[in-house]
């Protein structure tokens, strides 16, 4: 889940492994390194030149280096999109409950527990069922693309059955029931009101899952991984043709792979900001905050989503 971290303390920030693109750069690194420290022998000593003038090779690198910074804003982007969304999302079924505990306080009777209970339940599973969607891509793409395929034909009614579409009409027709259970009937701008909370879940929830549905343009994410494999691991012949000693040539290698490859992991991070990965947004634990309060708000007591 989300790595926490002190920004001022710069020693871990600095030393920390988890949550960091370390891991997947740091073979790249070493070979890049290896690679470097063979061309420079074969050189040094007469086997074979492979080295060129790098004025080529300095071209290159603007457009690798502009491929690479906006691959990352863009996926920066696309990860604070998701985290106000999935704010907004969780917001609006906590907004629900507050309004139906407000609209009926004065209502004491036990049919009307019986229907904030009712409004509590079916908002608790929506919001769980739309969390473990959103937490599956392959479940979240077919369930918004209805496929014609075989395996969509024998897994209709099990996709069905987890579509937290199904689930908002439960919520909606709770809402309706207010006219069953309690002793006044919610006046219509109120009865609206909640509809509305559900409706905003529902468009709130669709954005998220086009999170899912809808990468990074992969014509874009290939150009940029091609560039950057061909410019990286070409980079050696062009640093070695001028170079006087090998100490400098490796560490300056080293840290530009590092740099660059780094930056491709990191965007690959962000891609996909739903999971359980260390830098993922904290789904789990921030909906049963939201579950809590909406028991808080029409139970007083817990469901078997947030015991233990």
């Amino acid at each position: 889940m989300t790595v926490m971290y002190d920004s001022k303390d710069h020693f871990r920030v600095i030393f920390s492994i988890h949550g960091t693109v370390w891991p997947s750069v740091l073979p790249l690194c070493i070979v890049n390194v290896l690679f470097t420290v063979t061309v420079y022998v074969l050189d040094e000593y007469d086997v074979c030149d492979l080295t060129f003038a790098d004025d080529g090779h300095k071209i290159l690198a603007t457009m690798v280096a502009f491929l690479v910074v906006s691959r990352v804003s863009a996926a920066y982007s696309r990860f604070w999109e998701a985290r106000t969304l999935l704010s907004k999302a969780l917001q609006q079924c906590r907004q629900l409950s507050i309004h139906s505990a407000a609209f009926t306080r004065e209502d004491k009777s036990q049919r009307a527990q019986i229907w904030r209970d009712m409004i509590a339940r079916r908002t608790i599973a929506l919001l769980s069922m739309a969390m473990k969607v959103l937490m599956d891509p392959e479940k979240t793409i077919d369930l918004l693309h209805y496929t014609s395929d075989g395996r969509w034909k024998n897994t209709c009614q099990e996709l069905l059955s987890e579509d937290p579409m199904e689930l908002v009409a439960y919520v909606h027709a709770s809402i309706t029931l207010h006219k069953k259970y309690l002793k006044k009937e919610l006046i219509i701008h109120k009865e609206l009101k909640l509809h509305q909370f559900a409706s905003d879940f529902t468009n709130y929830y669709h954005e998220l899952a086009k999170f899912s549905a809808t990468p990074y343009p992969f014509p874009t994410a290939q150009m940029t991984r091609i560039f950057l494999f061909v410019w990286m691991f070409s980079l050696p012949f062009a640093l070695v043709h001028n170079a006087s000693e090998p100490y400098s040539v490796v560490l300056i290698i080293f840290f530009i792979t590092y740099g660059f490859f780094g930056l491709e992991f990191v965007s690959i991070e962000l891609d996909d900001p739903f999971g359980d990965d260390p830098n993922d947004l904290e789904m789990e634990n921030l909906s049963n905050v939201i579950i809590r309060g909406i028991e808080e708000d029409l139970c007083g007591t817990q469901t078997e989503y947030t015991r233990g």
